[in-house]
């Protein structure tokens, strides 16, 4: 008995939007919204477009064609917006 994978939704180039280096459709990016809120999914596309421009960054994450899957609830990406946001709030001062 052969299995059946589900098979992925193909995203053509004119359904991406820039972020500066960060590329998410709108669908994916209000899905971002609707799940973290405004704040803290803007503040992890900075953090992950920070994370692009740098020069250690390995090259699957600079080549990407879309970065969705690095928004991940157990990503370090949003675990660490949440981590700098909470820290922020506690001690009364932003960094970023």
């Amino acid at each position: 008995m052969k299995k059946r994978f589900a098979r992925r939704k193909t995203i053509s180039k004119k359904d991406i939007v820039k972020h500066d280096k960060v590329l998410l459709t709108n669908e994916q990016f209000n899905k971002l919204i609707d799940n973290f809120g405004e704040d803290l999914t803007m503040f992890a596309i900075k953090l992950l477009n920070d994370k692009i421009k740098s020069n250690l960054t390995d090259r699957k994450l600079r080549k990407a064609k879309n970065h969705y899957q690095y928004f991940r609830s157990d990503g370090k990406i949003i675990n660490f917006a949440l981590e700098v946001m909470n820290s922020s709030k506690k001690y009364g001062y932003i960094l970023y």
